[in-house]
């Protein structure tokens, strides 16, 4: 994996070939490697090749190689991740874009990568009441065991990270920047708790500086990751509504707050309401609409948990809401995982939960 995840760096590195471009590769070439092996094989200008050329005789004596290795190390620090496209902890809703990321760069806990998101969006110049909104909507959904994600801005996204770590819930911040770099700088302090707490991720390699065009790009991750999308106030052409835009294409449905109708900041909530978005009033409506879409249309007699302990019938609430991996379960739980071995082979036994590829959920009998 070592040399593979250097291939990868050394991939996304290299200057103008482009995320597209990559993505054409994709289906032609084997391994990462083979890109710097054969680059007379791919489809690429002439310019290009003659950098592939020169990495692949130079080595670890070409500027790219040295870069790469010096991210790899970045990445055997506690808590640092490298993510490629081939490991198996990528984040299996980015591989359903047309555009994922090659590479992921993230500090913190990337298990909840896994689990089940929404998507809290919304103005960088929000409105007291509207900061208020997304602080509270973000502490009620992570105490029902949903991760909130945002894009770590002001305003609105800050106030979601905040209220889903005041709650000792899951947030992840995705940024339009290297995950070394601090933008906004007011964030410093949020962003150190974020990495301790939950999860800085970016596409970006390390040493990247905030551009205008990033964060649009972000919007996509944003909401790739997260199962729908809430705005909590924008404008008309605030770059929430990008980020429910890309929502809608990707399949996911969009909830929008609104609010006074003389406030130009609460003008694009309403549109997206206007346009079919669903209208979002409090963190049940969010809760009972993903409880909707995971039930059949027969649903089975509820079963009896009252012999379950405690500890069981929390991790059957958790579940409730979406698949979780084991280290997804003791994070939201706050133990470790040897503690929750015990409980969850018996609810196993019982047929209440089933083991899954991305982790555990609840069977069709509970």
């Amino acid at each position: 994996m070592h040399s593979d995840t250097l291939d990868w760096l050394r991939w996304v590195l290299v200057p103008k070939l482009g995320l597209k471009r990559s993505q054409s590769l994709l289906n032609l070439i084997d391994s990462p490697a083979d890109l710097f092996r054969h680059p007379e094989r791919w489809p690429l200008p002439e310019s290009i090749k003659t950098t592939l050329r020169a990495m692949n005789r130079l080595g670890e004596q070409h500027p790219i190689h040295r870069r790469a290795l010096a991210q790899l190390d970045w990445a055997s620090q506690t808590n640092h991740q490298l993510i490629s496209l081939a490991d198996s902890a990528y984040p299996t809703r980015l591989n359903q874009i047309d555009d994922a990321p090659l590479l992921l760069w993230a500090v913190g806990d990337a298990t909840l990568l896994h689990a089940q998101q929404v998507a809290l969006v919304g103005s960088r110049h929000a409105s007291p009441a509207a900061l208020g909104h997304a602080h509270h909507l973000a502490a009620d959904l992570a105490r029902a065991g949903l991760v909130v994600t945002s894009g770590g801005a002001l305003g609105v996204d800050g106030a979601s990270h905040r209220g889903a770590l005041d709650a000792q819930g899951g947030t992840i911040a995705v940024l339009g920047c290297g995950v070394d770099i601090c933008y906004p700088r007011k964030h410093q302090a949020l962003f150190a708790t974020i990495a301790e707490q939950g999860l800085l991720l970016s596409e970006h390699p390390l040493g990247t500086q905030p551009r205008p065009g990033h964060f649009p790009r972000r919007n996509r991750l944003i909401s790739a990751l997260s199962d729908l999308v809430v705005v909590v106030e924008a404008t008309l052409n605030s770059g929430s509504l990008l980020t429910a835009q890309h929502g809608l294409e990707q399949g996911k449905d969009i909830f929008a707050m609104p609010g006074d109708i003389s406030n130009p900041n609460t003008a694009g909530c309403h549109r997206l309401i206007q346009d079919g978005a669903y209208l979002l009033s409090e963190a049940n409506d969010i809760l009972l609409h993903l409880k909707f879409q995971q039930r059949t249309s027969a649903l089975p007699e509820p079963i009896d948990t009252a012999h379950l302990s405690p500890l069981q019938q929390r991790i059957m609430a958790l579940l409730r809401f979406g698949i979780l991996p084991l280290d997804g379960l003791a994070h939201h739980l706050e133990l470790a995982v040897h503690q929750l071995l015990e409980p969850i082979l018996e609810l196993e036994l019982e047929g209440l939960i089933e083991q899954q590829p991305g982790g555990y959920t609840l069977s069709d009998i509970a």
